[in-house]
């Protein structure tokens, strides 16, 4: 017996430590989760580019109003890298034109701003239309970027193949460069009116802007684009350049999202993009043209949840938005359920009552056997008492008496035939009398 007290002692220790390490541990969990502090990283493109600029922006601002949320922005060659990254999840987020085919693991979270072709010539050039970019000298972006790809796009449109012009794809500082020293004779840009390198190449460096209309045209191979134009005056008021609103062809920039990045990062970033917007655009006016992504056409893929449930913050619940029918079908049910009610409370009262008169009919009968003063007379009633219990059990297998009704039969039933048996022993033990005449004999 002495050796019991030491187990059952430390059995008992040993769960109040197992107790306390696992609160400490849930508590630990609890407030590790809560300081974590989550760092991302963004592809952004060129340093030169506005995808740059805003992302930068955009780690600025999240940081400011959610400092567990770091965002580092990667400078790369532009679309078609960025979007590799974020399906290898070498990044969690990638900025990209909506031109560039995305991959299986991309999600959108928000259409930022609108980029637009924008094509610069030299004076002296002879270039007036796209067409005539064939046999010149033409500055690109580097390949792999989804400036790259959109001219090529342009090109075979205008039925300009590869080997019809001479490709310089290097950066746009090293593009800007061979502009100024006049060996390219034409730049190619997706940027937003008012691009700072554009300027300089037309206010400075000589260059003129040529339209690209078709755009209509365009979009029937690549839903994604629109028709647009560069404002007249984008780049100097006085004397206006362009001199006047200049067709090109317009496609938005996109904000996307690894589809595995937490859906509450997504959301919280979302919600800072839009309720602090006016931040972002102190620092890039572009951010005004911020936009859900569900005005977004021409794409096929799915918005990141987290992003979602920040657009359906505001959207009427399901019973919201069918309240009136809903409370129509209620009132329908409601009153069906009354009558259903009323039915069964008459049927219940019905089915009672039918019990009450057999248990009436029962009553009367053990009556007639206080009274019964021969055996035969007591057969008789043993017979009506057996009938009525059949007929009561056919009465219950109808429903024309409630469970509870027949349960209530029984006992008087039972307690009949008791009194039946009491009433037949008496009977059997006592003498028949002897009639006087029969005693005269």
């Amino acid at each position: 017996m002495s050796h019991r007290y030491p187990i059952r002692l430390s059995r008992k220790i040993f769960l109040i430590l197992f107790s306390l390490g696992l609160i400490v541990s849930l508590t630990g969990y609890v407030v590790i989760k809560r300081n974590r502090v989550h760092h991302l990283t963004i592809a952004a493109g060129s340093k030169q580019g506005e995808s740059y600029i805003f992302s930068q922006a955009m780690a600025q601002v999240v940081a400011k109003y959610n400092p567990k949320i770091q965002i580092e922005v990667l400078e790369t060659k532009g679309s078609e890298e960025n979007i590799q990254l974020l399906e290898d999840q070498k990044v969690q987020l990638a900025t990209a034109q909506a031109d560039i085919p995305a991959l299986p693991s991309a999600r959108i979270v928000s259409k930022l701003f609108p980029d637009m072709f924008q094509l610069v010539v030299q004076a002296n050039s002879g270039i007036q239309q796209v067409s005539d970019l064939k046999g010149k000298r033409i500055g690109l972006p580097p390949e792999g970027g989804g400036q790259y790809l959109s001219f090529l796009f342009v090109a075979k449109h205008y039925r300009l193949e590869e080997t019809d012009f001479f490709a310089f794809a290097v950066s746009e500082k090293e593009t800007d460069e061979a502009f100024r020293n006049n060996q390219v004779d034409a730049v190619f840009r997706v940027r937003p009116p008012g691009n700072q390198s554009i300027l300089d190449l037309v206010q400075n460096r000589g260059g003129r802007l040529v339209p690209i209309d078709q755009a209509e045209a365009m979009k029937i191979k690549q839903p994604t684009l629109d028709a647009g134009f560069i404002p007249k005056g984008a780049y100097q008021g006085s004397p206006a350049i362009p001199a006047t609103d200049l067709p090109t062809v317009a496609v938005p920039r996109i904000l996307l999202a690894h589809q595995k990045v937490d859906d509450n990062l997504i959301q919280e970033i979302t919600s800072i993009l839009y309720e602090r917007r006016q931040d972002l655009a102190a620092v890039m006016p572009e951010a005004s043209y911020i936009s859900p992504p569900s005005v977004l056409v021409g794409t096929i893929l799915p918005i990141h949840p987290g992003a979602q449930a920040y657009y359906d913050r505001e959207k009427p619940s399901f019973l919201q938005e069918n309240a009136e029918w809903l409370g129509l079908l209620l009132s329908i049910a409601l009153l069906i359920g009354s009558w259903v009610w009323q039915l069964k409370s008459q049927l219940d009262k019905k089915q009672k009552n039918q019990g009450d008169n057999y248990n009436q009919e029962i009553l009367a009968l053990m009556k007639q056997i206080e009274c019964c003063q021969d055996l035969g007379s007591l057969e008789t009633i043993r017979h009506q008492l057996f009938s009525k219990f059949e007929s009561v059990v056919n009465a219950l297998d109808y429903d024309q008496i409630t469970p509870e009704s027949f349960q209530s039969f029984t006992f008087t039933w039972e307690a009949a035939i008791a009194a039946l048996r009491d009433r037949r022993s008496t009977l059997m033990a006592t003498p028949t009398p002897i009639p006087k005449s029969t005693q005269a004999q």
